[in-house]
């Protein structure tokens, strides 16, 4: 079956070569509805699909240089360096004087996981602007690791090497930086746990497996690199052995693995973290048509303790000591470990399996987002009661308590995203996507240094949120400097997205980019300086219908407003949070202009409202510099008694003081006078993406009540788990002039004070305000007339 595959995949690659060349010559035809063509990878068969990479491209603007600065690293590294490790395994000589990357990638127990995100980045690269010098590397690569499985695989039922490489292996085809030994300890009998010694322990050795293949995979994706598909599926042949037959040569075998066994393996902390292996064996699948993938991504599934729970949406991601559900699992559950497996059923799930792989998938996510997600779209963090461990998930709803310490690993985000836009193939929530687009544009362009520096990856492994704390960069060698080298090689993959049947093209991101649909003779591009600025532009070569959906963010305040050729689509009703359709017969030169006005906006924490950010579209702008030991370490800010009718806290509260589209914007609040700038900038300043509201009185502009700003409590989310001298509900919900203000804007001062008027009664009721406060608040409102006048 293998073969057919092949030639089907050779045939698209023929198809956009020769529809690129036929544009070239004769220009755009009409666009085809009757494309032959074979999807391939991450939903190859869902009902909507992304495009190969090389049919995006990137141009100038952010994401580009943060790009660039990743290739040049990628482009300058040592990839002599990644072999070294496996020739030892393999008994093959190394270079003089080359020696491996180091960090995690220095002979210990997760060693060899680099060389598959390297591997990934390449080929990500090379698809990216063809540039040899990536698939040069990549290609040597591949040739190398393919002589160390065949050599590794000879011994087989022979006799060992010498040194490192002295070993019989169990199966043939394995290939890793380590002893096979180091996967098989796993399982039974010996059951081995995490920890560093390199003769019983065990450190995520599928996750390593995971690397290694998912590199080799996106080779052949990207480069169609048939030898790197040739050794994944021979690496797949021996995983289906691994977790099936198992251990066999140990003296205290005592049968194939079971079900019970294989899940008593994935609830293991860290030992059982494998990544997520189970999409890769799916995608070999389709490719070989050998059943037995399939089986083996199967067995991945944690069902002990996760797996149903998430099926019937039972949130366990943290419990208390005394209900731990299974026999292996800690109470609070490692972040990255589990993102990962989710990504995998859903690959399951497109290649034959049953709904509730998807029905699982969808549960956990949304478990994840909103509630355990900070402005920042990163996940972790710890709280007062429990470990300080920050890979770990937070309890639900806790996002105030969560932030001290080392904050989010990066690494959970660049998978939460996977996930997000995964799940987006198949439901078409545009959530997925304002999700999506805020971890992208804040944590993920934030991970990486804005230095020239190829010294190291320069990228992070947590990002902080305890406030006035730097972000330090490097990661040579650990997994999120791994992913973070995938995530800036393929900033494109999302910008795009297309229905199965070719009819529809979802615009889902707005970066500078061109899209070259060449099975439909169609070509997009799309001229923006997004984030900087707020304006697309989209210029279309091609003719014939098509619907064009355009995503309109949550994040829209003032319009969202639609040009075709110049004239205004004033029927058209763009609700934030939804998809535009624009359904037409295209002709080339047609342009679609797109405005979407940036405002401030302040987003507060569901469990401890005063505790806010400063967004700006979908960036979170943070504070920058040290902060003092007032306000249990935060910055204190007074935001109210700047805003008018308006509501628009960019007319006097938060000013912007850079004004070039060009740049990077930068603002100014009124209060106290801190600057204020875009997450995604790259240095090692002092920052804040949190902030304390200190709103002690009802104030209107300049007017003061003297009446105390109250609190409501009402609404605010108890905690599943218990934080340590935290009252669950929280005592800090929103106060008076919150509720105010979350209905701006106001059209009249007599709408104004209609509102003032309702919600000081409800605070009246609740009795959080006597009578004689009620009335005082209502009468200073109508006083206030000028004060809020937004002319």
């Amino acid at each position: 079956m293998a073969w057919i595959y092949k030639i089907l995949f050779r045939l698209r690659q023929l198809l956009w070569a020769f529809a690129f060349g036929a544009i070239t010559l004769v220009g755009i035809g009409a666009i085809q509805t009757d494309v032959l063509a074979v999807d391939l990878g991450p939903g190859a068969t869902a009902p909507v699909r992304p495009f190969a990479l090389n049919q995006v491209q990137l141009g100038h603007g952010l994401l580009q240089e943060k790009r660039d600065r990743v290739k040049s690293f990628l482009r300058l590294y040592d990839e002599r360096k990644f072999l070294v490790l496996f020739n030892n395994q393999a008994g093959r000589a190394n270079p003089k004087g080359v020696t491996p990357p180091g960090g995690w990638e220095d002979g210990g127990l997760l060693s060899g996981h680099w060389t598959g995100h390297f591997m990934t980045a390449l080929s990500q690269a090379y698809a990216d602007q063809s540039e040899q010098v990536f698939k040069t590397k990549l290609d040597w690569m591949i040739a190398e690791l393919a002589a160390c499985q065949n050599m590794i695989t000879a011994r087989f039922n022979g006799s060992g090497g010498s040194g490192a490489a002295s070993w019989i292996p169990t199966f043939p085809g394995y290939l890793g930086a380590l002893p096979e030994d180091t996967v098989l300890r796993l399982g039974p009998p010996r059951w081995a746990v995490y920890g560093s010694d390199p003769n019983t322990n065990t450190w995520a050795p599928w996750y390593t497996q995971h690397k290694i293949i998912r590199g080799l995979l996106d080779a052949y994706y990207n480069t169609n690199s048939s030898q790197a598909l040739s050794v994944a599926t021979k690496m797949a042949d021996w995983a289906y052995l691994a977790l099936t037959i198992g251990d066999k040569n140990h003296p205290k075998y005592t049968g194939n693995l079971t079900r019970d066994d294989l899940n008593y393996m994935w609830d293991l902390y860290i030992g059982g973290e494998y990544g997520g292996a189970n999409e890769v064996f799916p995608e070999i699948y389709q490719i070989t048509g050998d059943r037995r993938h399939l089986e083996t991504a199967k067995a991945f599934d944690n069902r002990e303790s996760l797996f149903g729970g998430a099926v019937n949406n039972q949130d366990i991601l943290v419990v208390t000591k005394d209900k731990i559900p299974g026999r292996r699992r800690p109470a609070r559950l490692h972040a990255n470990q589990h993102v990962p497996q989710f990504i995998g059923y859903l690959r399951v799930y497109e290649h034959g399996g049953d709904q509730e792989y998807f029905t699982a998938a969808k549960n956990f996510y949304d478990w994840v987002v909103p509630h355990r997600r900070f402005a920042t779209g990163g996940v972790g963090g710890s709280y007062p009661g429990t470990d300080t461990n920050g890979e770990l998930f937070q309890n639900r709803d806790n996002i105030a308590n969560a932030m001290a310490g080392t904050g989010a690993e990066t690494c959970t985000t660049y998978n939460t995203l996977k996930l997000a836009r995964n799940l987006f193939l198949h439901d078409h929530n545009a959530t997925y996507m304002d999700s999506y687009e805020r971890g992208l544009f804040n944590q993920i362009t934030g991970s990486r240094a804005d230095t020239a520096s190829t010294s190291d990856p320069q990228l992070t492994y947590f990002q902080p949120l305890t406030p006035g704390a730097p972000r330090d960069f490097g990661n040579t060698g650990t997994c999120c400097g791994g992913t973070g080298m995938e995530s800036h090689t393929k900033y494109q993959e999302t910008v795009y997205l297309r229905s199965a049947d070719g009819s529809t093209l979802w615009i889902n991101l707005y970066i500078p980019s061109t899209l070259s649909w060449a099975e439909k003779g169609i070509v997009v591009k799309q001229e923006t300086t997004f984030p900087r600025g707020d304006t697309a532009k989209f210029t279309i070569t091609g003719q014939g219908p098509l619907d064009i959906k355009l995503r309109v963010p949550a994040w829209v305040r003032k319009g969202f407003k639609v040009a075709i050729n110049g004239q205004a689509q004033s029927s058209i009703v763009a609700q934030p949070g939804t998809y535009l359709t624009l359904s037409r017969t295209w002709e080339t030169g047609d342009v679609i202009e797109v405005n979407m006005p940036f405002s401030i906006r302040i987003e507060r924490a569901i469990d401890r409202p005063d505790t806010q950010v400063i967004m700006w579209g979908p960036v979170l702008l943070q504070i920058v510099g040290k902060t003092s030991s007032t306000n249990d370490g935060f910055f204190g800010l007074s935001l109210y008694r700047y805003l008018k009718r308006d509501g628009d806290y960019s007319r006097v509260a938060i000013k912007r003081t850079g004004t070039s589209a060009a740049d990077d914007p930068t603002f100014q609040t009124a209060d106290i006078g801190l600057t204020v700038r875009p997450y995604y900038i790259g240095d090692s300043q002092a920052v804040s993406s949190y902030f304390r509201r200190i709103e002690p009185t009802v104030v209107f502009g300049t007017i003061n009540t003297g009446v105390p700003n109250g609190k409501r409590n009402k609404g605010l989310p108890s905690y599943d788990v218990p934080v340590s001298g935290i009252p669950s509900p929280g005592t800090d919900g929103p106060t008076f002039l919150d509720l105010i203000w979350d209905q701006a804007p106001f059209a009249t001062h007599k709408a104004f004070v209609e509102v003032v008027t309702s919600t000081a009664d409800t605070f009246v009721a609740a009795g959080v305000y006597s009578a004689k406060e009620r009335d005082t608040i209502i009468a200073k409102a109508s006083q206030a007339e000028q004060e809020l006048a937004s002319d």
